[in-house]
């Protein structure tokens, strides 16, 4: 019986692993120990590469797969391994199946975060297709998940503005961005936020709010960076690579050599 469940299980899965030569899963001596051989087999795929590499991929989304065929009711640790799965079959180049998978993920995830870590993954998974509508819903949706931790609604609040910003709703994309830069809970999202803020702005001929932009983050992480620690080192380096700098000094200087008005 166990064979027929778990086949139908991983014929619903979206690796396609049986059309890349199936195989038995092991079944573990608890659902920990399948989740563990599920990383494993994920593991085994480093230093391969070409088609031996995809035949590691599928054996390894197969495993994670066997989590919830054999263990169905530790919800949390099936969630993980359709997070896991996902990633793998999102790195493979097939985003339909990945998208199945964060859903998965989502369903099963009430209580952890793999729940909105899946909603923003599949987010990016629409993103990258063009699905921007369906994206900006995902993003958002990580903002009133109970589940999400404060760096991961900044995450989604800043990928949503990024969205917003493709669509060509600046203002609103500036809106979320100064969220993020004045309040996010991670000095380094903050550093990126006040980045991408006052890039928008200078696209946007605004040079001095942008300017304005710049100075604020810089006196708001100026104590943060000059700490001796990994983080403030990060940090030091983060301000120093802020791609707005260039561009705003551009920018600036083409206005100043235009010709004067009569």
């Amino acid at each position: 019986m166990i064979r027929v469940v778990l086949g139908l299980t991983l014929a619903l899965l979206p690796n396609g692993a049986a059309g890349a030569g199936s195989r038995d899963v092991p079944r573990m001596v608890d659902a920990d120990a399948q989740l563990a051989h599920a990383l494993a087999c994920k593991g085994a795929l480093r230093g391969l590469e070409g088609v031996e590499r995809e035949r590691s991929r599928a054996v390894a989304v197969e495993a994670y797969g066997a989590v919830a065929a054999y263990f169905p009711k530790r919800r949390a640790l099936c969630a993980q391994a359709a997070f896991r799965a996902g990633e793998l079959l999102r790195a493979g180049g097939d985003p339909r199946r990945a998208a199945e998978a964060f859903l998965r993920a989502i369903d099963l995830g009430r209580g952890t975060l793999f729940r909105p870590r899946a909603r923003i993954e599949l987010a990016h998974v629409h993103r990258r297709a063009g699905r921007r509508q369906a994206a900006l819903a995902e993003y958002e949706r990580v903002l009133f998940d109970p589940d999400a931790t404060p760096h991961l609604r900044d995450l989604a609040t800043s990928w949503a503005a990024h969205v917003q910003s493709q669509l060509g709703r600046e203002s609103d994309a500036r809106r979320l961005w100064e969220r993020v830069a004045r309040a996010g809970e991670d000095p380094l999202d903050q550093v990126r936020a006040f980045d991408r803020w006052a890039l928008s702005l200078v696209a946007g001929g605004e040079l001095e709010a942008a300017a304005g932009v710049l100075e604020l983050c810089r006196t708001r992480l100026r104590d943060r960076a000059l700490e001796q620690t990994a983080l403030g080192e990060r940090l030091r380096d983060a301000l120093e690579r802020m791609r707005s700098v260039g561009p705003l000094a551009r920018a600036i200087r083409s206005r100043r050599q235009l010709p004067m008005p009569k």
